[in-house]
C-alpha cells in the first residue's frame, strides 16, 4: 500500500474515532462503549498499516477528542488505556505465552493509577476518599480494593473484547476488504 494512502486511511480511522469518542461524551451511557469502539479502530490500523501509523492513530484521535470535546476526561481515558492497549497488546503477544498476562495487567493497573491521577487533576475530585465510609456501611479503603479488583476484571474482558474483535476481523472482514487495502 502506497504511503498515501496509508495516510489517507489513518486520518479516516482518526475521524471515525473522533466520532465515537465525542458520541461516547455527549451520550455519556456510551462513554466506555464508544471508547471500547475507538480502540478497536487502532488494532485495525495495527493490522492493516503497521506501527508508525499506529502510534499516530492513537495519538491524533487523542488530540483531537481533547479539541473538540475538552472538558470530558475520555479523552484521558483513551490516551492513558483504551488507545494504547491495542498497541501494546500486539507487541505482549510477540513475546512468550508467559510474559503476557504479567505485563498486560502490570500495565493495566499503571494505567487505572494514571487515570485516576489524571482525572483528579482536571477535576480536582478524588475518585475513592478512603478516609470517609460509603453510606455510613462500607469504609472507604474496601470499597478502594473492590473497585480495584472489578477493574480488573473488567480489564481481563476487555483484553478479551479486542481478541474477538481482532479474531472476528481476520476471518470474516479482512478478505473482504482485502482488495480496498491493497
Amino acid at each position: 500500500m502506497k504511503s498515501t494512502k496509508k495516510l489517507t486511511l489513518s486520518a479516516m480511522i482518526v475521524a471515525l474515532g473522533t466520532v465515537f469518542m465525542v458520541l461516547g461524551a455527549v451520550i455519556e451511557v456510551f462513554d466506555l462503549t464508544a471508547v471500547a469502539l475507538a480502540s478497536v479502530l487502532v488494532a485495525f490500523v495495527y493490522i492493516e498499516l503497521g506501527s508508525p501509523y499506529t502510534w499516530l492513530v492513537w495519538l491524533c484521535t487523542t488530540l483531537t477528542t481533547f479539541l473538540l470535546y475538552q472538558h470530558s476526561p475520555m479523552w484521558i481515558i483513551y490516551f492513558v488505556l483504551f488507545g494504547i492497549y491495542p498497541i501494546l497488546k500486539g507487541y505482549i503477544e510477540k513475546l512468550a505465552r508467559i510474559f503476557w498476562w504479567p505485563l498486560k495487567l502490570l500495565f493495566g493497573n499503571a494505567a487505572f493509577i494514571a487515570m485516576l491521577f489524571g482525572i483528579k487533576l482536571i477535576t480536582g475530585i478524588p475518585f475513592i476518599n478512603p478516609d470517609e465510609p460509603l453510606f455510613g456501611v462500607i469504609s472507604g479503603t474496601a470499597l478502594y480494593i473492590v473497585t480495584w479488583v472489578l477493574l480488573n476484571l473488567a480489564f481481563i474482558l476487555y483484553d478479551y473484547f479486542i481478541a474477538v474483535m481482532v479474531r472476528y476481523y481476520m476471518d470474516k472482514l479482512r478478505p473482504r476488504f482485502r482488495n480496498l487495502l491493497k
